[in-house]
């Protein structure tokens, strides 16, 4: 990377950055706004509501990072155009492809800063703010969407009740099926805990046995058990899909496949996971088109429109087919990759009309 390359991707970068920045400010600004109806409930304080907006700014970075990367993108390089630096870089001898790749540099520092984000940062403390502010508020509903979580294991059918905290699971209720598929044995206990080995330890067990003409049950103050669902499992049977690392959405796509489970709900937001970090270097690439172009002379209200209107065409666009996929049952991954391939078209038509 020549001293251009360093110019160019620094000067987007510092775009990029400024708008994040200024974007940020607002949103987290109307985020507490969002909480000041919350402040005073049960133990929810002041501070509680700091460090729930604080705890989702990299969610927050994440959602808005494609859009500032258009917008940053139009202003590094309209304020090059206006004062003809890129004019100069031309008449030198640089070629449009040469000023693409430079673009494009900070196209992909931006990708990674995002595929970074929503790797680990952005769901892991978007999933604890969460947790922080429904604990603050003694609303059990915001940890999970119902009192009792439902999932199956092979022939294996779990339900798992909530604790009166809220957060912990409580009792157990076991459904298990037998090869003809009915119903073969009913388990309940108060409260399940995991040991060390992945041992299933199960506090005032009782289960009735249904074989053919006869009833049997049992009962056990405490026993220990070898099912194949882990704690980890369990920690991802809230089943926010934002909320999920991508490693924890595709381990979480495959429990689903696994016991025939409707995943495209999952797989829909893997796949737009993935074309959301494309499309931030597409969105970068746009800027160059425009301020070559018809935005040449434009000032910056004028590029800050264009890229305002482009970027939130684009979130509502990927926003309804996403919807729409689950609504009409289409493919998960055109539905997810369809938007970003639109914007790959425009943008490559775009650059192949520069001069």
């Amino acid at each position: 990377m020549n001293l251009l390359d360093r110019y160019i991707a620094s000067a987007i970068l510092k775009g990029v950055a400024s708008v994040v920045l200024v974007l940020l400010a607002v949103v987290t600004a109307v985020e507490f706004v969002g909480q000041l109806d919350d402040i005073g409930t049960a133990q929810y304080r002041m501070s509680d509501a700091f460090a729930y907006v604080a705890l989702r700014i990299p969610r927050l970075i994440l959602q808005m990072l494609p859009a500032a990367a258009l917008l940053g993108a139009l202003l590094s390089l309209g304020n090059l155009a206006v004062h003809s630096e890129l004019v100069v870089m031309r008449a030198s001898g640089v070629s449009r492809f040469r000023l693409l790749g430079s673009v494009g540099i900070a196209g992909v520092v931006l990708m990674v800063v995002m595929a970074l984000l929503g790797e680990s940062l952005a769901p892991s403390l978007g999933s604890y703010a969460r947790q922080l502010r429904s604990q603050a508020l003694l609303d059990s509903v915001d940890i999970a969407n119902a009192r009792s979580t439902w999932m199956k294991d092979g022939d294996r059918i779990f339900n798992f009740r909530r604790a009166d905290d809220g957060i912990s699971f409580g009792g157990v209720l076991l459904f298990e099926l037998n090869a003809d598929g009915f119903l073969d044995q009913v388990v309940s206990a108060d409260s399940a805990e995991i040991d060390a080995q992945a041992r299933w330890i199960l506090a005032n067990y009782a289960a009735t046995q249904f074989a053919e003409g006869s009833i049997t049950s049992s009962a056990e103050r405490l026993s220990v058990q070898n099912y194949d669902l882990s704690l980890e499992l369990l920690e991802l049977s809230e089943v926010r899909q934002d909320l999920l690392d991508t490693q924890g959405l595709k381990r979480y796509i495959r429990y689903l496949e696994q016991n025939d489970l409707d995943a495209d709900r999952y797989v829909t937001a893997y796949w737009a996971r993935m074309a959301d970090v494309v499309s931030v270097v597409l969105m970068t690439l746009l800027a160059l088109p425009f301020v070559s172009g018809s935005l040449r002379s434009a000032g910056t209200g004028g590029r800050l429109l264009v890229g305002l209107l482009i970027g939130l065409g684009y979130y509502v666009v990927a926003q309804t087919f996403v919807n729409s996929g689950e609504v009409f049952d289409l493919d998960p991954v055109v539905v997810a990759w369809l938007p970003s391939g639109v914007l790959l078209l425009i943008t490559s038509v775009a650059l192949l009309r520069i001069r």
